[in-house]
């Protein structure tokens, strides 16, 4: 691999699953250099980082572009789970608002990095947090701005990404009465876009179940699951997309445990869609 590929300077064999906090793993160098320094180029944007020390994921190219093109110019982001900015960075440059926040102080230090690599540091506030932290400091705080009474004439969309499949949907439960009161329309509420593993017969629906256990409200009529890959036999990974309703984020609203409606967003796709797109993905 070395020798026919004048790029690369290393080999390495992962020996160990992702197993930690900061969502790195053990690894042994088979041939080259022992320097894990790494710079890469996904989707025309360019990335630098420690491999030994923060995650990096190639099979996620196409996810990150997903989401990226759901973004508008003017819209705003919020990162809960930013890694070294594959998120961050190309919806930055799409002229929106990012904020940008990973526990790992490596990954913070080379998000930071990227930022400027790629020239979009002026757009892009980065934090080093807890998930829950970030989402009930500076998410709530920009939120209140966002969501508060200058909020009926906004155009932009507000979306959340929620990039950590192991345990996303635990962070879910910190946005329950996270606002006050409720002064802008429902249909100007966050986006969500979480990501989680499953090994379930039928993943879309057990995603969705997790996802409503944790926030204690029904999501069949304002979800959808998208498959992202097949991260192993009987193992996938899934994003749900879901609007918050406002009886989770806005303090004494009646939760509707059986069924919450939300009309811009189009019902869960079915058991049949889903297997179609299971297979074009295999």
């Amino acid at each position: 691999m070395i020798d026919k590929n004048p790029g690369i300077t290393s080999a390495v064999n992962k020996i160990n699953n992702i197993d930690n906090t900061y969502r790195n793993f053990q690894m042994e160098v088979l041939s080259g250099e022992e320097n894990m320094m790494t710079k890469v180029r996904e989707n025309n944007y360019t990335y630098e980082f420690d491999f030994s020390k923060v995650y990096w994921n190639p099979r996620l190219s196409t996810e990150h572009s997903r989401i990226t093109e759901l973004l508008k110019p003017g819209d705003v982001l919020f990162d809960v789970f930013a890694g070294v900015g594959p998120f961050a960075i190309p919806i930055a440059k799409k002229n929106c608002t990012v904020f940008a926040n990973d526990l790992n102080p490596e990954s913070h230090k080379w998000l930071l990095h990227n930022c400027k690599l790629n020239k979009v540091d002026q757009k892009v506030k980065v934090f080093n947090l807890d998930g829950k932290d970030f989402i009930q400091g500076p998410v709530r705080e920009e939120l209140v701005q966002q969501l508060g009474p200058l909020s009926k004439g906004r155009k932009h969309s507000v979306h959340i990404v929620m990039n950590l499949p192991a345990k996303a949907i635990e962070f879910l439960g910190a946005f329950k009465s996270l606002l006050d009161e409720q002064l802008c329309s429902s249909e100007l509420l966050p986006m969500v876009h979480c990501y989680s593993f499953s090994k379930d017969a039928n993943p879309a629906k057990d995603v969705q179940q997790q996802a409503e256990a944790a926030l204690g409200i029904s999501l069949d009529a304002c979800s959808s699951v998208h498959l992202v890959r097949n991260v192993a036999p009987n193992k996938e990974m899934l994003c749900i997309t879901f609007r918050i309703p406002a009886a989770i984020l806005y303090k004494n609203q009646t939760v509707n445990l059986e069924n919450h409606e939300d009309p811009p967003l189009k019902r869960q796709r079915t058991d049949k869609a889903f297997s179609e797109e299971k297979t074009q993905l295999a």
